[in-house]
């Protein structure tokens, strides 16, 4: 059964949404319009709530309908088997939250409670983009299957803020020691999360990729942690700090860390087209979601925007019936009618978005 899934969303004053309701189902939901009705703005929202950001570019300001202060989401869910009231009202330099009615205090609260893994026109780039999305990405993972990352990782983000605020002022090597330590300490626990849970990353990419990809050849899935392989963190900070106080800013530990794939001899970031990038990045997503599944005994919400410009049927096909194998509740967006999701067997229903107006389709 199926442990989280939305039963209410809310959505008022975000992009061309001034006030959307949808009161999806537990299975398949399905959302049509034409190009700038607002569709993908409905699936943001939903991102927004289990996150705190967009899934877009442009940062929190594009969100916010022009001439409002804030967009605001609001959602009722079951979740394990509770029923829950959440809420986020995201401003263009803050945010404040609600859970059943309280204030929630830190956003890895509505990430525990609203799961959401998305594939949408700009999940190329966690393939063909910089280092930190692919961090962001398998973060999320980490942060649902191994239990304490959340604090080792703000603790480690603070020192890091707090030595490269001090590597600026040109400080001296006692002051500068204390951090290097402490960097050092929590940099390590880090890497250490991300390698319990990067084996079985790697090992279920490598599968994805073989039912999705298997044509172009094996392949291979790479970790690197952030710093040179073979020593101690702080072996390494002490060998660069010189270094760093010429740049001002710590170059070695876990926030350089980063994953690539190689498909045959040649990594898909560099090598591989447009079409295999998708594919690369619907399988992390799919994975994500397995992973998570594996930890909670439940799937996340999967997100899938704008599916049929991105995949040929035969693709689309093959990720829905990868959702339904999961059980996940699942949104996903689309010009007209899709093909692939004849084949969808669960409960379904779909909406009509046009304008920035979202209503429910007779029958659907």
């Amino acid at each position: 059964m199926i442990g989280v899934y939305l039963t209410r969303l809310d959505i008022a004053r975000l992009r061309c949404l001034k006030q959307a309701s949808v009161e999806p189902c537990a299975g398949l939901n399905l959302l049509l319009g034409g190009n700038g009705a607002g569709k993908t703005s409905v699936l943001e929202g939903l991102f927004l709530l289990g996150s705190g950001r967009s899934f877009r570019s442009g940062g929190h300001e594009a969100m916010i309908q022009s001439g409002a202060h804030a967009a605001q989401v609001y959602a009722e869910l079951v979740f394990e088997g509770r029923h829950e009231r959440v809420g986020i009202e995201r401003a263009r330099s803050r945010w404040q939250a609600l859970h059943n009615g309280a204030r929630v205090a830190d956003l890895a609260e509505l990430a525990s409670l609203v799961p959401v893994v998305c594939f949408s026109p700009d999940s190329h780039e966690l393939v063909s983009g910089g280092a930190e999305a692919r961090r962001r990405f398998f973060d999320w993972i980490v942060f649902h299957v191994e239990p304490g990352f959340t604090e080792v990782y703000r603790r480690y983000s603070r020192v890091l803020r707090q030595r490269n605020a001090l590597l600026k002022t040109g400080p001296a090597d006692t002051e500068l020691e204390t951090w290097t330590l402490e960097l050092a300490s929590s940099g390590e626990r880090v890497a250490e999360c991300r390698s319990r849970v990067f084996p079985r990353f790697a090992e279920a990419m490598g599968t994805k990729l073989g039912e999705l990809l298997g044509e172009l050849g094996e392949a291979t899935i790479l970790f690197r942690r952030g710093w040179r392989e073979g020593i101690p963190l702080l072996e390494r900070l002490r060998m660069i700090q010189n270094r760093e106080r010429e740049v001002g800013h710590t170059l070695a530990g876990p926030h350089r860390a980063d994953w690539m794939i190689h498909i045959g001899n040649h990594e898909i970031r560099d090598h591989g087209s447009r079409g295999q990038q998708k594919l690369v990045a619907l399988s992390a997503v799919l994975v994500a979601a397995q992973l998570y599944q594996q930890r909670r005994g439940h799937p996340p919400i999967v997100v899938l925007d704008d599916l049929a410009s991105e995949l040929d049927t035969e693709h689309q096909q093959r990720a829905l019936l990868a959702c339904a194998a999961l059980g996940a509740q699942l949104w996903v967006s689309g010009t007209q009618g899709l093909l692939a999701t004849e084949a969808w067997m669960g409960e379904r229903r779909v909406f009509h978005v046009e304008r920035g107006e979202v209503s429910a389709m007779p029958g659907g």
